[in-house]
């Protein structure tokens, strides 16, 4: 039976709970923290499991922006690493953005709405509205963020402002995760080196110590093996059930940890757990760190076996499986499951936050409701983590052009901006009081 703790004088809740999910846990006097004896972890150093903030806050705020920063920061562990994907514009300045087309995340569409265009990226036909198309100049100055899920307030989308590498390098985060992709396209096809710009933009910052660098491609992680103080990290965007010993051995070479799907821990078929993998295990054994990604609070990205409850699904993953760090949209979550004594099943306490168990509920599910039986993840396989080397950054000639007619100003839109803006900082400074109480 699952049981869960007890809101206690030592948590503080958020006016905006069903965003945030229940309450962010202050933090504890330096007599308070020594009279609680210390938890087992099962990650591979036995310490804290990392909480990764996913372009900040962004379960409330728009991905990457000073507010999803700011908010991700004062509401969630002293330790967290603020995660940023990064694009790169048309004169190669940085920016913070999940994807490399702008259409998913911004305003770009309706600001320069001839301005689409289809590229071939790593083989694949992509289409839509791309940051390398434009100056930085005109993106910062036309160009805002939106959410684009509808399960999220759409009261902050066209008033918060793309993100530049520096500035989220300014907000002085406990660690920084950098996220490189699409690195050899962007030096063959675009002349834009996108390593040379990390290692510039990080060398510039005081986060040399507290980095770590991301990419599904083991050519870039090469790349940062003579910055030993950063800790590379191969991403695994495809489902797999298992990492055999060459393969293991393989990672080795070019990483210290991997970001794996939830759906390679605990295997899904229609929103059921049907059973639980050994990839965390045999990570392990391979001395390699193993971190879990993308974890969001809405109940339609939550497997049935949660009960709808993200805290379950941190438990699933941290003390089920013994993951060394989650990457969430909601940080203060995590934060507060880390906090809580019931997270700690070594205790003898009243109460314990379980972790599900994959395959009970759909063994007790109406037969008509239970879905197909569905093959297994496969193995990773060795071939699938060596990449060819880098090509050398093209030499193209410099275009002046922004990629787009500049938009014309409009005084009502500013106005409307304004007010908007306005209830904006009242409803911010409201979760960041309530945050840091």
């Amino acid at each position: 039976m699952l049981h869960t703790c007890r809101i206690n004088h030592a948590e503080v809740c958020h006016p905006f709970s069903f965003h945030v999910y229940s309450c962010v846990a202050a933090p504890k006097t330096p007599a308070a923290a020594a009279a609680v004896p210390a938890k087992k972890w099962l990650t591979l150093n036995g310490k804290e499991p990392g909480v990764v903030a996913r372009g900040g806050f962004s379960g409330i705020f728009p991905e990457s922006s000073v507010n999803a920063n700011d908010l991700a920061i004062s509401s969630s562990s002293p330790g967290l690493t603020l995660l940023c994907s990064l694009q790169m514009t048309k004169d190669g300045a940085g920016i913070c953005l999940s994807d490399i087309r702008l259409d998913n995340a911004t305003t770009i569409s309706t600001i320069f709405p001839k301005g689409q265009k289809t590229y071939k990226v790593n083989g694949q036909n992509l289409k839509g509205w791309f940051a390398l198309d434009y100056l930085a100049d005109t993106i910062f100055s036309n160009v805002s963020l939106v959410q684009n899920i509808f399960s999220r307030p759409s009261i902050f989308d066209g008033q918060l402002a793309i993100a530049a590498v520096e500035e989220v390098l300014e907000s002085k985060p406990p660690k920084f995760w950098l996220s490189v992709q699409n690195a050899a396209y962007l030096a063959s096809k675009k002349g834009l080196g996108i390593v040379d710009a990390v290692k510039s933009a990080l060398t510039k910052s005081t986060l040399d110590k507290k980095v770590l660098i991301q990419s599904d491609d083991s050519s870039v992680l090469d790349s940062f093996k003579d910055v030993p103080q950063y800790t590379r990290v191969l991403s695994i965007d495809k489902e797999i059930g298992d990492a055999p010993k060459p393969t293991i051995e393989e990672i080795k070479k070019h990483a210290d940890a991997v970001n794996i799907l939830r759906s390679s821990l605990v295997t899904i078929s229609q929103s059921f757990a049907t059973g639980k993998t050994k990839v965390v295990e045999a990570m392990h054994k391979g001395n390699i760190s193993v971190y879990v990604s993308v974890l969001r609070n809405e109940y339609l990205s939550i497997t049935f076996d949660y009960f709808s409850d993200p805290t379950v699904e941190l438990a699933t993953f941290i003390a089920g499986n013994g993951v060394d760090g989650v990457i969430t949209e909601f940080p203060a979550t995590a934060t507060r499951y880390l906090r809580s004594p019931c997270s700690d099943l070594y205790r003898e306490l009243p109460f314990a936050i379980l972790p599900a168990e994959a395959g009970t509920l759909i063994s007790v599910a109406a037969k008509e409701a239970q879905p197909p039986a569905t093959p297994p993840n496969p193995p990773l396989d060795a071939k699938d983590v060596i990449d060819p080397p880098l090509p050398p950054v093209a030499n193209l000639a410099t275009k002046n052009a922004s990629g787009g007619a500049q938009p014309a100003s409009s005084g009502t839109t500013a106005t409307t901006a304004n007010l908007r803006l306005s209830f904006m900082a009242i409803l911010a400074l409201g979760l960041l009081l309530c945050a840091a109480a």
